[in-house]
């Protein structure tokens, strides 16, 4: 009886809202990019910080080669990127750590390949430790054998 009532005042709810219009449901709101202002407000010893939404620029910025096939090549960074530049770098990456294919990015061949590859100087200098696969529960790495030339003997006849 009581699965009854919860399903009979959930479609209430729902019928409520669809009669209401589309105002009143939430997800019927336009998307918004949300871009924020950050405001600055000062009252006595207290500074507050606040972003406020504002509505989306009328004029977005064209990039200096319209013309180019890629984002890098449209804005000219070419060669203006090194593994150390993370914040660019994880534009391109999954959360595990790997690449996202060139259908999805939309990079040259050229460019996704240099992207590709100070991905993975930027993770063997310890850039992107957010960025790493996640390892089974109970996984125990297996230690590595320390070899020194110290030991290694050369066998004289």
């Amino acid at each position: 009886m009581a699965a009854l009532n919860v399903l009979v005042s959930g479609c209430g709810r729902l019928l409520r809202g669809l009669l209401a219009g589309p105002a009143a449901t939430p997800c019927a709101r336009p998307l918004a990019r949300g871009f924020r202002e950050v405001v600055e407000i000062q009252e006595g010893k207290t500074t507050i910080i606040e972003g406020r939404i504002t509505g989306t620029p009328q004029e977005s910025p064209d990039p200096p080669n319209p013309s180019g096939q890629c984002p890098i090549c449209r804005w000219n960074l070419k060669h203006k990127y090194g593994y150390e530049d993370v914040l660019l770098l994880s534009q391109f990456i999954r959360p595990h750590g790997g690449m996202l294919p060139r259908r999805i990015t939309g990079l040259c061949q050229e460019e996704h390949l240099k992207i590709e590859e100070c991905v993975k100087m930027a993770h063997r200098a310890g850039l992107l430790p957010n960025h790493r696969p996640r390892l089974p529960e109970g996984f125990v790495p297996k230690s590595k054998p320390q070899l020194s030339r110290c030991t290694w003997q050369l066998r004289r006849s």
